[in-house]
Order: C-alpha cells, then structure tokens, then sequence
C-alpha cells in the first residue's frame, strides 16, 4: 500500500474555532504477510458563546415577551427574606412586599438598609452564557494498525488495534452559591451578617441567599480518554467447498480521568460563614469569644467582590476528580457457505455463536461523595455531589440466516429471494433475561428494472451499562413550574395538582394582601432547579417490531437514474430514556401517576423555602411505547462524459408521518412528529441532503444542501400562559468543496461549510439546556472554511 498523507486546516468566518488535522497511512504486502500503519492527529479550539449573537445572552420567553434574564446565583447575590419579617416591607415596592434584595453594586453590603440593598429584580439576573461554550476544546491522536498472515492456503491469521487519546473539557460560569442546597448556614452571628437571622441548610428551614463566586474564575474540566480495541483471530475456507469459517476474540478498555476546578471546600466555607467577631483592631475571627477558630478567615458572602472576601475564598478553593474504567471481552465462531441448490440459485447459510462481557466502574473524588438516595450534601457544592457505580453483565448468543432463491428467469418474475434469520440471546441479568428474535425479508424482482422489497424484524436492546448504572449526577434543567399562582380553585377544577404542588403555598386571591391570611402567589424565582440524573438496575430492554416496504427503479431507458421509496414504521415496548423534568410534571398533572408525581421533592410548607424544588429526580427509565412511522424517497443520477464532466446527483428525503409515545398504560398518546420537545428532540417532519457532485480531468467537486424542515413549540413559556405554538422556520444548509490533484499525486482540496451563514433558530432557555437553541440539530458556528493537501508516494 502506497504512503499517503494528509494535512487540513480550517476555521470560522468569525476568524475562531481553528481546526487542525493531520493523518499517515502507509503498508507492505508479502506473500504471507501484509500490514498497515496509520496514525491521525485532530485539534478543535473552542468558541464561545459571548462569540454569537443568538447565545451571547440567556433568553426567555414569557407570556409572548422575550426577556434577556438568566440565573438568579448573581454577584449581587439573592437574600431571600423569612415570612413575616418586617424587612419586607422595608424593601416593599409598588407591587407589593418584597421577597428578596440585592446589594446595590459597590455598595460594602454590611448594613440592612436602603443605602446597600434593593428589592431584587429583572436587572439583577446573572446573564451565565457569556461563559460558556458552544464548542469545547478538545486534541485527539490515534494509531491504528491491522495485519494479515496466510499461515496455509485455506488459514489466514489476522489482528488489528485500534488506540486513541483525546483530551478535551468544558468550561462554565463560575461557581454559583445556594446557602439551601450547599448545606450551608450563613449564622445570623457572622460579623459581615447584617440582617439578624440564619441563611441556608440543605432542610430549608432557614431562607436562602444565593451569590455567585466569580473570584474562583470559570469551572474548568480536564478530561483525559484513553481506549485501546483489538481483534484477533483466524480465518478460512473448507477444502474443496464453499463453506468459510472465522474464529475471534476482542477485547477493548477505556479509561478517563477528570479533573474539574473551580470549587470550594464546604467545612472551610461552613466554618467561615459560622460565628465571627471582631477581636479587636478590626481584627475578624472565626468562632465566638473564648472559642475562635484557628486557620479560619472569617467570610462576607455579602460581598464577594470585595479584594479581602476574593483572597478567602481562592484560600479555601479546591478541585476533584472522577474515574471511570470500560472493559468488555468477546468470541465468536462464524461459519457460512452453501447448502444445496433450489434451481433459482443456492440456498446460503450462515450460522455462529458469540460471547461478550463488559463491565464498568466509576469512582468519584472523596469530596464528592454524597449521601443517598438524594445526594444533596458532600463535602463540595451540591451540585457535584454523586456516588461510585459499578456494573458488568455478559451475554451468550447463538444465530443463524438463510438465504433463499425461490424464483428466477420466469414470466413476471426475474427473481425472487427470501432471506430469513433468527438470534438467541441470553443476559446474565435477571431484569433483562433471554429473548428469540427473527428477521425476514423479500425481494421481488419482476423486471430487470423494478425491485419491490419489504422486511418484518423483531427488534431488542438491552440497556446498556450506563443506564443500569449511571452515578447520581447534579444538572440544572429549565423548568417551567405548573404550580405557578397555584389556587385551591385549580386543585378543585383538577386534583392532580394537589400531587404535583406538594408543599406549594395556596394563592389566597379572594383576600385582600392587607389581609394577615392572604398569601402571595406562589412563583419560582428561578427557572433552572437541581435535577439528579441516575440509572437504574431494573430497567427492562426494549422489544418491539420493524416494517418495511419499498421499491427501487432503475430504468433502462434513463441509464444512471435509480428512484427509490420505503414506509417504514416501527413499534417499540419499554422506549429507554432519560426522563425530562418538564415531560414528567405534566404526565403529571395529566394522569397523577406516582411514577411521574414521585419525582419531584419540594420544600415543606413548615419551611422559608415552601413549594420551592429541592431535588427534580430524573431517572434513566422505560417510558411506555413508541410508535413511529415514515417515508424515505431516494434519488441518484449519473452524468458522465459529458463537454463539461462527469457529474454525480443524489437526493436523499425522509418524512416523518407521525411519532407517538404512550407514556404509561391509560396515558393520553402524545404526538412528537413535527415538533421540538425536551424529553425526545427534534423531530422536524421532513429532512433532506442532496449533493451533486462533479469530476472534470484532475478537478473534481460537491455542492451539498442539508434541509431540515420547520417545526413547531408546543407552549413555547412552558405553559404558563396561553401562548400558542411558537414556529420555527426550516433551515437548508449550503456547503461546497472542490479540489485539484496534480500529476506528482498530490491533490489539494478547499471547501465551505454552511456558506449562507445561516444562525440556529431562538427557541429559547425555557425549552432549551443552553445557547438558546437546539444544540444536536442546528449549526452552532455560522460559516466556516478549510483547506487540505493529501500526497500519495
């Protein structure tokens, strides 16, 4: 095999996101032995989202008006203030007592009065997006070679390793600060404390303040992959027959460590927001007279843009680390080959057996180890609290295929063959067992031209190891919270809620607010709650069926022209996902199933927090059934020789008729097709991708459209309001390349992608995790170009 290589550089048209790449393959070939090498090198730069116009600030939209707010952790911090305290209305405004204050900007914020605090509002919102990143930098290097010796005529050995090392991380706002959910009391007795009562603790019993710790800088990741996979084995041929064998073993690891930085040891910070005093001279110190607290330095949360407050806390920051280790061992024995002839062709056989293990384990810093079942307390932030996981399971499987000519050469009938197939599988675990599963599919040709084919399969998939056994993990999600201005009149007109809205305060709107039983409207102050994402060892596989129908046409009157067109539809028992926050409050609301309204945990009504989440549970979970089906239309044409190339057409379209998930037995069918939604996606109705490609001496290029259809948001606000479903436009896509190889073999190659910039849609943070957009389906960077050299020798 002749050496080649190959360089590439390329970036964004905003001149960022560079892209660097590089690769070698070369070979020998004997008589017995042939080998080949290669290696590849990619690196990817970040880019920010304070970089684009469409992520540069967090967006909501509420009752039809857009509002650029974001979260409420903010450097001006979040007092909350108790029920009944008279500071309420100390910082009343004109719509009423208020809730929560803020220190003014600049302000030492060491006294409760109007000269340092104002009742917190829109402007006061931390805008977090600026920090964060639309593409994470990341370097990835990998070897790979693979070798084959014919130890005799009918025996060949082979083997391959395939090894890689990527290096990436993420990159987020700093460090946000919840007294609650840190588990930390701010004591009424902290001599920077000036409003005379206790903040924090993870039970709620005291009211919140929130900050946001910007002097620790951005919260970084260092996450280093390694992976290794290698396959070996022997293969051949029977003497003297058409029957070929193969006998293998794989094995693969990977190992990844994370190191993740900008956090605060929580006993230090405890002890430093604890009783303080001053001990004379300005002298602060932890802990009480007669009781100071060595090594401490006493902590103003209420100002941490102050220089002294910023040198603390980096005094007590920390960072931890987490590992994680994927290992799975395989064999296979395959055989294939002829069995008889049937007169329309030889009936084909293939038949094996395989057993695969894997196993997986993840081990998480000290720090960060949490307490079950929520895991709300460690000795960091809550929101990297977790716990270690392990799973393995093996599995042994048998099958067979056939392949059989039926027909052939006759009247209407140029050939007709049936290929049939059935697998065994049997899991070492209990919840996933044993399960047979059979293929089918026909293919009819009646002329030359038409080929009419149509398929029936029975589908499984077994959960995989990190669903059965994913580590508690904190996320934010944006929640849209249907208990909002909850009313015992909403409770009469659906009981449902009552289980939704455990511990939320009932609105009393036929009291006057002068009156002492009136009760405020209840609100989350903040869209974004904790959420804990966790696996579960009881999750069932999915089963379910697979048809299809089709035909292609190639005409012989058009040479180069083929069509094609398959429905498709699929049926699937026991849908595995991760279960969104928001889809779950409305099943919810919807159906009072306790597998739904269980989920949630709210602070008590005893408590300063009443109705607010503590924890959203968001379980890896079988969610009832999916039905989907569709359409896929094809069409290629080949162009060649003419004046001005040869030239190469294709459009590829797939239409989805519908998508419909019955969440639970007795649950109303929702319809995703041609919509966006958190918990599946998006699933525009109809995508498409057509190139056509052209070849004209050394030249040669490709003009490439991807289409995406528009879709709509069912309650765009979350269903807070009656706002209809937001429209989102369709998007297509433009990217090009084309390129020259030069006689000496080298071929240098320039190309665009996305070349009409085109931006992703604004869906909004209600409906969105981050950059206000659909991030796995829209192009994030705008227009971008590369150009690349490849030398054969």
């Amino acid at each position: 095999m002749a050496p080649k290589v190959n360089v590439e550089y390329g970036q964004t048209g905003k001149s960022d996101g560079e892209r660097e790449s590089a690769s070698l393959t070369l070979g020998s070939s004997g008589e017995k032995l042939s080998v080949v090498l290669g290696a590849n090198y990619n690196k990817q730069k970040s880019v920010s989202a304070a970089d684009r116009d469409f992520s540069s600030a967090a967006l909501y939209l509420y009752g039809g008006e857009v509002i650029a707010a974001g979260s409420s952790r903010t450097n001006v911090g979040r007092i909350r203030l108790p029920s009944g305290s008279a500071l309420r209305n100390t910082f009343a405004t004109p719509d009423g007592p208020c809730t929560s204050v803020a220190r003014n900007p600049g302000a030492a914020g060491n006294a409760a009065d109007l000269a340092n605090y104002h009742c917190f509002g829109g402007s006061d919102f931390y805008n977090y997006q600026p920090y964060n990143l639309l593409i994470t930098p990341s370097e990835r290097s990998s070897f790979f070679t693979m070798l084959n010796y014919k130890i005799s005529d009918n025996v060949e050995a082979y083997g391959e390793v395939v090894y890689n090392r990527t290096t990436a991380g993420f990159e987020l706002a700093s460090l946000p600060f919840d007294a609650n959910a840190d588990d930390i009391i701010i004591s009424s007795q902290n001599y920077y404390n000036p409003f005379g009562f206790d903040f924090g603790g993870v039970e709620g019993l005291n009211p919140n303040m929130q900050s946001r710790l910007e002097a620790l800088g951005n919260r970084r990741s260092e996450a280093q992959t390694d992976s290794t996979i290698a396959n070996i084995g022997l293969r051949g041929d029977i003497a003297g027959s058409s029957w070929q064998w193969d006998a293998g073993a794989q094995v693969g690891r990977m190992g990844q460590t994370v190191n993740i930085s900008g956090y605060l040891l929580g006993p230090q910070l405890a002890q430093a927001l604890g009783p303080s005093f001053d001990a004379g001279g300005g002298n602060i110190v932890c802990g009480t007279p007669g009781n100071i607290i060595a090594g401490c330095t006493p902590i103003n949360i209420f100002n941490v843009e102050d220089p002294a407050q910023i040198a603390a806390l980096r005094d007590i920051s920390t960072n931890y680390r987490t590992d994680y280790v994927y290992e799975s061992q395989g064999f296979s024995l395959n055989a294939n080959g002829e069995l008889f002839d049937l007169g329309a062709g030889s009936v084909l056989m293939a038949v094996g057996a395989e057993y695969r293990t894997q196993r997986a384990d993840f081990e998480t810093d000290v720090l960060t180890r949490g307490k079950p079942p929520l895991y709300l307390s460690c000795l960091l932030a809550q929101e990297t609290c977790t716990g270690d996981s392990h799973a393995s399971y093996n599995v042994r499987e048998v099958y067979t295929e056939f392949f059989v000519p039926l027909l052939k050469d006759l009247p209407g009938v140029q050939s007709l063959n049936l290929t049939a197939g059935v697998r065994y599988s049997d899991y070492s675990m209990d919840s996933i067992g044993d399960t047979t599963n059979a293929q089918f599919k026909v293919e009819y040709r009646p002329t030359s031209d038409l080929m009419i084919r149509g398929s029936y399969a029975q589908v499984f998939r077994a959960p995989t190891l990190l669903d059965l056994s994913k580590a508690p993990t904190q996320d934010s999600p944006t929640f849209n919270d249907p208990c909002t201005g909850l009313t015992q009149a909403a409770i009469n007109a659906n009981p449902n809620l009552a289980l939704a809205c455990q511990g939320v305060p009932l609105h009393t709107p036929d009291l006057p607010d002068t009156d002492p039983n009136y009760v405020e409207p209840f609100e989350q102050p903040n869209s974004q709650i904790t959420g804990l994402i966790v696996g579960s060892r009881d999750l069932k596989p999915e089963t379910g069926d697979v048809v299809t129908f089709g035909a292609v046409f190639d005409p012989s009157f058009a040479p180069g022209l083929s069509l094609s067109v398959d429905y498709w539809q699929y049926k699937i028992e026991d849908l595995i996902t991760a279960l969104d926050p928001n889809f779950a409050s409305d099943q919810c609301v919807q159906t009072g199933n306790p597998a739904f309204c269980g989920l949630q945990y709210r602070y008590p009504l005893t408590s300063n927090n009443a109705g607010l989440h503590q924890v959203f549970v968001e379980p890896i979970t079988n969610l009832g059934k999916l039905k989907t089906d569709g359409i896929d239309f094809g069409v290629k044409y080949a162009l060649r020789d003419t004046p001005v190339g040869s030239f190469n057409i294709s459009l590829d379209m797939t239409r989805i008729n519908s998508y419909q998930n019955t969440p639970s037995p007795g649950a109303t069918p929702v319809e995703i097709a041609g919509t966006f939604d958190r918990q599946f996606g998006n699933y525009a109705k109809w995508r498409g991708l057509m190139g056509v490609g052209w070849a004209m001496g050394g030249f040669d290029g490709l003009l490439s459209l991807r289409y995406i259809h528009s879709l709509k948001i069912v309650g765009p606000d979350g269903g807070l309001t009656d706002e209809p479903p937001m429209s989102i436009g369709s998007m297509t896509y433009i990217d090009a390349t084309v390129g020259y190889t030069f006689p000496t073999d080298t071929k240098i190659q320039v190309g665009g992608i996305n070349l009409g910039d085109k931006q992703p849609p604004i869906m909004f943070q209600n409906n969105v995790t981050n950059a206000n957009t659909d991030v796995s389906t829209y192009d994030l960077l705008g227009r971008r170009w590369y150009v690349g050299v490849t030398q054969k020798f």
